[in-house]
């Protein structure tokens, strides 16, 4: 087996290649990269996730405009109830009136009456308590996620789902004591038991021993006396009551009926708004401006970095130009040369522009595609959308060359180009991180610009110790080597005929190097015999016929075909 040694590349000028690499990270990543792209925490695309993330507080988290007025237009919990006229109704207090439209929706009503019918038979299940309600126990239906939460939550108006059918699911439905139902309010399952609950069964018993103390201190002489105590005693008797029912819940069922209601609700407003034409259409708008932001930055910035190469070459001669005998008409025909020659040099690179601009703007809306995916679970930091940004790059490169491969690079060739274009990208990496903790640390004037040229420094000299490193390493020549021993069947066919192509073309040359004594006539008469047939075969007839008149020597017999095909085995 023949092996194929990886090319390593001799002609590696350390500044020059230092100088194409900074530049380039210069105007792009860290030049032009914060001219077109404002990162922000949360990506641009709104999530529920992110969403309920800014109501508990987080408002650095991003939130378009229009997301903002939808929540603010939400509506009140409980509206103002409207006359004939629009105008709101008001009591004999003076005061609006209310409709609770959560508590007088026609499915809470009805549950209410089932439940109603099955506490009167002693078969009304309180999974609270996980036991039958007694009978003389007073009964209230619970929203297990509250209408007040419901209604306030950021993720259902972003997916635009009416709260009041929402809260008044079957799945969102438990009867249970009175007190309970009170107690727990407009609180999460969570805050309920971790605060409310521990707290109001320790005010509880406090008051109890207080109340205790004043009742063996209370006189019962008049029977007024004995009218107050009979209320501290009834107060007490309450309170113990209280506790003994708060004492009665079972947390982790309690907890489980919580987790089953949010499954469900949660699971309709995913559903809901991730398969709208809102999410869609904002998802679509966004990954096609950053593609399009992409493709400019990475086409910019190659158009930006062949202009100062050609800036760097013609400079020093202006300078010595205008050093001796300087004149306008000179100068200005310098920079019309310059001008000329910026200009030969881009349309030079114009393919590979538009390449770069076609990579960038895939590499762009993947990226944005990626941070919108990543903040249905968690919110992203600004650093992580641009290191997303940076890293899909380098991974449609790295692609593109693993599936379509234009340079024809074998396996052991095709892993390096693959492995370098990946350092490159982690290399960009590490310097967007690094330029992010300067740019905190510079805060005096000019320190972004300063951060900015240090991280492209660093830059620079990661890419390029790594494909040193690639290239140069007797390590790693040693693994190209080794892969590129794996050749596919069609890669040794087309190795096979380009050995033989090669070995005819050599013997063609030898053959136009001898003289068949023909006189033009004849040669014009054998070329026309030639022409004139239309079959291979009588073509073939004709040549062997001419070889055996001139008794040419051939190194395998004319119009044998074994010995031809013997003869080329022969030259691999």
């Amino acid at each position: 087996m023949s092996v194929t040694s990886a090319s390593a590349r001799t002609d590696f000028h350390l500044m020059e290649e230092l100088n194409k690499t900074v530049v380039q990270s210069l105007v792009s990543s860290f030049g032009l990269d914060f001219l077109l792209f404002e990162d922000k925490k949360g990506g641009e695309v709104a999530t529920i996730h992110n969403v309920r993330k800014h109501q508990n507080g987080e408002t650095d988290i991003h939130l378009s405009e229009q997301v903002k007025q939808e929540y603010q237009n939400k509506g009140d919990y409980k509206p103002a109830k409207l006359d004939a006229d629009g105008k709101p109704v008001f009591n004999s207090k003076g005061k609006a009136v209310k409709v609770d439209r959560y508590h007088s929706d026609a499915d809470y009503k009805s549950r209410g009456a089932v439940d109603k019918q099955l506490h009167q038979e002693g078969q009304l299940y309180d999974a609270y308590r996980d036991q039958n309600m007694a009978y003389n126990e007073n009964r209230q239906l619970d929203h297990i996620i509250s209408s007040h939460e419901v209604h306030n939550d950021a993720g259902r108006v972003l997916a635009g789902l009416d709260g009041v059918e929402l809260a008044n699911q079957s799945s969102n439905f438990q009867s249970t004591h009175s007190y309970i139902n009170n107690l727990k309010s407009a609180h999460s399952m969570d805050a309920f038991l971790g605060d409310v609950l521990p707290r109001t069964i320790e005010t509880k018993k406090a008051s109890i021993v207080q109340n205790r103390e004043k009742l063996a201190a209370m006189p019962t002489t008049t029977p007024q006396q004995r009218h107050e105590k009979r209320k501290v005693e009834a107060k007490i008797a309450k309170d113990r009551e209280h506790i003994e029912v708060l004492e009665s819940l079972d947390h982790d069922k309690m907890r489980e009926a919580d987790q089953q209601a949010r499954q469900q609700y949660d699971g309709q407003i995913n559903a809901t708004y991730y398969s709208s034409s809102k999410f869609f259409k904002s998802t679509a708008v966004e990954s096609a401006k950053s593609g399009f932001k992409m493709g400019m930055r990475q086409a910019l910035g190659m158009i930006m970095a062949e202009v100062w190469f050609e800036l760097k070459d013609h400079i020093p001669s202006l300078y010595k130009d205008a050093q001796g005998n300087f004149t306008l008409e000179r100068f200005l025909d310098r920079l019309k040369k310059m001008a000329v020659d910026i200009w030969t040099r881009i349309k030079a690179r114009f393919k590979d522009i538009l390449t770069e601009f076609k990579d960038g703007a895939i590499g762009g809306v993947l990226s944005s595609l990626t941070t919108t995916v990543m903040n249905i679970f968690f919110t992203t930091q600004k650093l992580i959308g641009k290191l997303i940004r940076e890293m899909w790059t380098s991974l449609v490169s790295a692609a593109k060359m693993v599936f379509f491969n234009p340079s024809k690079l074998s396996a052991g060739d095709l892993a390096r180009e693959v492995t370098r274009i990946l350092s490159t990208g982690v290399a960009v990496a590490m310097g967007v991180i690094l330029n992010q903790h300067l740019a905190t640390v510079m805060t005096f004037p000019f320190g972004s610009e300063l951060a900015s040229f240090i991280s492209a420094i660093a830059t620079g000299l990661m890419t390029l110790g790594v494909t040193y490193f690639l290239d140069h390493s007797e390590m790693m020549q040693k693994v190209w080597n080794f892969l590129n021993q794996f050749k596919s069947e069609a890669r040794r066919t087309l190795e096979y005929f380009q050995k033989v192509n090669a070995e005819l073309d050599r013997y063609l040359v030898e053959l136009a190097a001898l003289e068949f004594n023909l006189d033009p006539q004849e040669m014009a008469q054998f070329t026309d015999s030639l022409v004139a047939v239309n079959c291979e075969y009588e073509k073939g007839l004709i040549l062997t016929q001419e070889i055996k008149k001139r008794d040419i020597e051939l190194p395998f017999e004319a119009g044998n075909l074994d010995s031809t095909r013997s003869w080329l085995k022969s030259l691999c």
